[in-house]
């Protein structure tokens, strides 16, 4: 492996085997620990041997219904149980799978699912079944649509008569598959917005997911312990940093399909679960709950967050209220796959919310200075990663992989960091305009977009502004012709995007901002926010 400029080289092994595929480790702890609670949803529990009997009947079922290696397969639902065994099944077998977020508009889905290709469609949860059946309609790649729960239309595939083709597959050519399939070889896509505000597929690896998943136990303290899994199914997040970790550890998923701050902290109670986690704008609504002060939460072990800084005074309640002993952060993209920089887990609160912690010897990262030389300690570059844990590339995108890495193998993060004299990092911004709102990416480009499909708008422009409960939300200014309505273009937004790329505020302008070169001067438009949002 590379050395790396920032740590020092790679002179130790993992403590837990990486494996070949993804789904290697469920049936390594299903040899472990055949009857550990492994997921879970209300009555629904599965210990690690049963769900790698489901994953296995699932995979064979996959393999009778023609899914084939590099063949790509979608599913939209909440955050459940189904998620992760289709998730395994599909990628046993070669084939990618695709999430879908049901918050996702019809444009959005009809990008991801017109530029995946899947020729298989799982849905299940409230509303699926019509977006199921609307996106086999538009998309002729989809030859295959199976509704997992409730009435079956025309067309469509029950989850029994699917599951019923996995008689027609020998567990030996099952076997089969899975010895065909390479380390290296693409499990999953991730689609992640760009600045050209089209969202690109990151092709991410069995190869790639391990090492981030090892890694990840060993440096969040992950190994055995329990943890709710919330987040859209569509996020890496979800995928990987809770359910491939815990997986990998040993653990037990408990899956929320919709997030509620005061269900969260009961079912905490309930189940006696040792990790919370979540972005630290779900953690800011737990400790607003009016059951906070109530509710039990003494069996937390470990506070977890990601996608966005943590307020100081936030992290100090979390601790006070459980009396945690242990603390993770760190940063990661989709595009390396999982993290690759951890905070120490008894770090002080002023390190936790002021760094992302430390780059790990084993995953090459360097501050890379715009002199075109490795940054000295205190000095602002942009964060570049290196090693089999980046993605594989964008989906059918050759032209955007090579400009995201460097002549020689480096991923551009396009987050400007400094590394501090203790070798903690500490971002200092970015590069470009995106930012992070409840810790979800939003591109200004995007929105911008959306919102300049409407009839009466001839330009928009999206700038970001601090916010105390999402951290940043955007504002737009638009200018065009006749009656502008900002009520009316936020419904019109809507129609468009998912609900947290809307502005917080839409205002409506005679005329924008212009620079000598002919784009808006946000800089300007950002001088009328002088104290962020209102709270």
């Amino acid at each position: 492996m590379t050395e790396n400029p920032h740590t020092e080289p790679d002179t130790f092994t993992t403590e837990l085997p990486v494996l070949n595929l993804i789904g290697d480790h469920l049936r390594r702890q299903a040899e472990l620990q055949p009857d550990h609670e492994f997921l879970v949803l209300g009555d629904l529990r599965l210990t690690y041997a049963r769900t790698r009997d489901i994953v296995d009947r699932t995979a064979r079922a996959l393999m009778a219904a023609g899914v084939g290696p590099g063949d790509r397969v979608a599913m939209i639902t909440d955050p459940r149980p189904e998620f992760l065994i289709h998730f395994l099944a599909t990628t046993d077998i070669g084939a990618i799978w695709v999430g879908l977020n049901p918050k996702y508009t019809p444009g959005e889905l009809d990008h991801v699912v017109g530029d995946a290709e899947p020729s298989m469609l799982f849905g299940l949860g409230e509303g699926a079944v019509d977006l199921l059946t609307e996106l086999a309609a538009r998309h002729p790649s989809v030859k295959r649509v199976v509704v997992m729960e409730g009435p079956v239309p025309d067309g469509c595939t029950g989850v029994e008569e699917f599951l019923a083709g996995a008689d027609n597959i020998d567990p030996v050519q099952l076997e089969a598959r899975r010895a065909a399939v390479d380390p290296m070889d693409p499990a999953y896509l991730v689609y992640t917005s760009g600045s050209t505000g089209r969202p690109k597929g990151a092709l991410l690896t069995h190869r790639g997911s391990n090492f981030c998943n090892v890694i990840g136990v060993e440096r969040k303290g992950l190994s055995g312990r329990s943890i709710i899994c919330n987040l859209p199914i569509n996020h890496v997040g979800a995928i990987g940093d809770i359910c491939g970790r815990t997986m990998t550890g040993g653990g037990t998923i408990f899956f929320q399909p919709r997030f509620s701050p005061g269900e969260m902290m009961r079912l905490i109670e309930a189940e006696g679960i040792e990790i919370i986690a979540g972005v630290p704008t779900m953690l800011q609504m737990c400790v607003n709950h009016p059951e906070f002060d109530r509710i039990d939460l003494s069996s937390v072990e470990l506070i977890a967050w990601g996608g966005a800084a943590m307020p100081a005074d936030l992290l100090e309640r979390l601790l006070a209220k459980t009396g945690a002993g242990e603390c993770t952060t760190g940063y990661g993209m989709t595009e390396t796959t999982g993290g690759v920089t951890y905070s120490g887990l008894t770090d002080s609160v002023e390190l936790l919310t002021t760094t992302v912690g430390k780059p790990d010897p084993r995953q090459p990262l360097r501050i890379w200075h715009p002199d075109g030389r490795v940054a000295g300690p205190g000095e602002a570059g942009e964060i570049q990663v290196k090693g089999d844990y980046t993605m594989a590339g964008y989906w059918r995108l050759p032209e955007a992989t090579a400009e995201a890495f460097t002549a020689d193998g480096w991923l551009h993060t396009g987050d400007p960091a400094e590394l501090r004299d203790d070798g903690y990092v500490r971002i200092v911004g970015r590069m470009s305009e995106m930012f992070k709102s409840g810790g979800y990416n939003v591109y200004p480009r995007e929105v911008e977009l959306a919102l300049e499909e409407h009839p009466l708008v001839d330009m928009a422009a999206v700038i970001s502004i601090p916010d105390a409960r999402f951290q940043e939300v955007g504002v737009a200014y638009v200018m065009g012709s006749g009656e502008l309505d900002p009520d009316e273009l936020r419904d019109f937004a809507r129609q468009r995007l998912a609900n947290y790329k809307i502005p917080k505020q839409i205002i409506v302008l005679e005329s924008l901002p212009m620079l000598p070169i002919g784009k808006v001067d946000k800089k300007a438009l950002r001088n009328r926010h002088p104290e962020g949002s209102p709270s």
